[in-house]
């Protein structure tokens, strides 16, 4: 009898079968690379197996397995259902089902993967090399505001800076287009002085380093700009304040009113704009990152990975759970056949059957298992192992894997 013979199979750890096994585990810790069965493998009986492993569940299980599984089918099949179809287990459709359905997911992301595996590939490289820069920052997260905010930024002291000059640029212009524009160009300068000035602040020791010349003229660079728009705005601020109250105090004399001191007067003025570009250099300062470097990366890093998301989205997810649904309708409409199938005379010598074949392979199971964990315990700790879909894990990762057989 085909069961009785599968369950004789010796498969115990001192069987010269599982030696076999056993005796590739030196060759697998020492493989340069190591690619694992996928879900929807052909001729693999289960996902997540090193090729000893496969090739040992192919030779000294499969035949005896396949035999013992074919004679339930074959017993199943003898058991007519209404309208004269032939029964069947429904452990081993389930796993036909599964299998179907494994089988069209990973085709679906292998073609995703041939049509996108470069963006993928530089997503996870970009990922890594964030990841490696986090834990160098004690594993933090970088601040990156992104680059509307540090826009806005710059943008946001015009409103400020607009309320206190324009009128002062246009009592001394008297050309409203010709204040606004003086007002806009005073404002942007404050404004991106700010901006500079507090993100040199917060990365000073990144820029002012001793050992990096290149980081030190960058930081120089953009401190100098700062100080330099600043001046500049502060200048053309205080003149048309000061050279205004002049004027107007000519005027004033002649009509016997007292004038205005011009040097607390634009001292004042000069002060609220200073104040206006303390608060957005603060505000620079709180959103930015002490390692522009790291933000960058960072920035870099979510940009891929919301493309890569949506990239999924759009020529992945979609098929996938369609490839769900139709699984979870097909094995719906078998359960429901099934328990028609369970009543007739003779099933339940089929299920006996079918539960003798689940003992034996647990105990098959055990030994994969058994060889896993002595094979992962021989690995290096960064050893990396292949999935189907192109991923990666590490030993660790490797031996929390799910191992299955199928039946079918």
């Amino acid at each position: 009898m085909p069961i009785e013979a599968y369950r004789a199979l010796d498969v115990g750890m001192n069987s010269p079968a599982t030696a076999a096994l056993m005796s590739r585990i030196d060759e697998e810790a020492a493989a340069a690379n190591l690619h694992l069965t996928g879900d929807g493998d052909a001729g693999a009986m289960s996902a997540n197996l090193t090729p000893a492993m496969s090739a040992w569940l192919n030779t000294e299980v499969g035949p005896a397995r396949g035999s013992a599984i074919t004679a339930v089918k074959n017993a199943a099949s003898q058991i007519t259902m209404p309208g004269g179809v032939q029964g069947f287990v429904f452990e081993f459709e389930r796993d036909r089902l599964r299998r179907e359905r494994n089988t069209g997911k990973a085709e679906a992301q292998t073609r995703f993967y041939e049509r996108f595996g470069a963006e993928l590939d530089k997503q996870r490289d970009v990922e890594q090399q964030y990841e490696a820069m986090r834990f160098h920052e004690g594993g933090r997260n970088a601040r990156n505001p992104g680059r509307l905010i540090d826009l806005l930024i710059p943008l946001a002291i015009m409103i400020p800076e607009g309320f206190m000059n324009y009128k002062f640029f246009l009592e001394y212009v008297g050309v409203g287009i010709v204040a606004l524009g003086s007002t806009v160009v005073v404002g942007l300068a404050i404004g991106w002085a700010a901006f500079l000035a507090g993100r040199f602040l917060k990365a000073y020791n990144f820029y002012m380093g001793p050992n990096n010349d290149r980081m030190r003229a960058e930081g120089l660079r953009m401190i100098t700009i700062a100080l330099g728009l600043l001046t500049v705005a502060l200048v053309a601020v205080g003149a048309v304040r000061y050279m205004g109250i002049v004027r107007d105090n000519v005027a004033r004399v002649m009509l016997a009113q007292p004038p205005l001191e011009p040097f607390s007067q634009t001292g004042m003025l000069l002060f609220g704009n200073l104040v206006v570009f303390g608060l957005g250099m603060a505000i620079t300062y709180w959103l930015h990152d002490r390692n522009p470097l790291f933000a960058e990366k960072a920035e870099e890093n979510e940009k891929l990975s919301k493309k890569v998301a949506q990239l999924r989205k759009r020529e992945l997810d979609d098929r996938l759970e369609q490839i769900d649904a139709a699984y979870t309708q097909n094995l719906e409409r078998t359960q429901g056949q099934a328990q028609l199938l369970k009543t007739k005379p003779g099933y339940d010598e089929v299920a006996r059957s079918v539960g003798l074949i689940a003992d034996k392979d647990n105990a098959v199971l055990g030994v994969l298992q058994e060889y896993r964990s002595r094979l992962v315990r021989k690995m290096l700790p960064d050893m990396p192992i292949k999935l189907e879909d192109g991923q990666t894990v590490r030993p660790a990762g490797f031996a929390a894997l799910p191992i299955d057989l199928y039946r079918h």
